[in-house]
């Protein structure tokens, strides 16, 4: 028996549903379809619709509280990136506590200096000059 949520189809009265959606997504945040916002909302409703989200009110809500994610090189989220961080800060601390109190202070400025990473194109190069440089006592550039 067919089931079309559990089918991995999208039936033409779904797509209405998630382009119109999306296209209301699209015009609250005055964006262009194609920019990579635009793209990555795309993919987000989709993924919402295919995982069980199949409320026109419910993907608007879940579509209105989604922001892109910083990706660096790779396409990589900065959460991908924590384990590399607390590798660094370990090989630049004595103490795993050391380690745990530089990758967070890291993580404070770098939230508190994000402009300065719109300027640069790799997360993963910014995010572990500025855990040398705290490091090391110098106010990063």
């Amino acid at each position: 028996m067919f089931v079309p949520q559990q089918s991995g189809y999208i039936l033409p009265e779904d797509f209405t549903v998630i382009s119109t959606v999306y296209e209301k997504a699209v015009s609250a945040r005055a964006i262009s379809r194609q920019s990579d916002e635009g793209e990555w909302l795309a993919r987000y409703t989709l993924e919402l619709f295919m995982t069980g989200t199949r409320d026109a009110r419910e993907l608007e809500t879940r579509l209105e509280e989604f922001s892109l994610p910083v990706r660096g090189r790779g396409n990589s989220r900065v959460v991908d990136l924590l384990p590399d961080l607390s590798a660094w800060a370990r090989s630049l601390t004595a103490s795993p506590n050391e380690a745990t109190a530089l990758t967070e202070q890291t993580l404070d400025y770098a939230i508190d200096h994000v402009e300065e990473f719109i300027a640069t194109s790799d997360v993963r190069r910014w995010l572990v000059r500025l855990m040398v440089e705290l490091r090391l006592g110098r106010r990063p550039r």
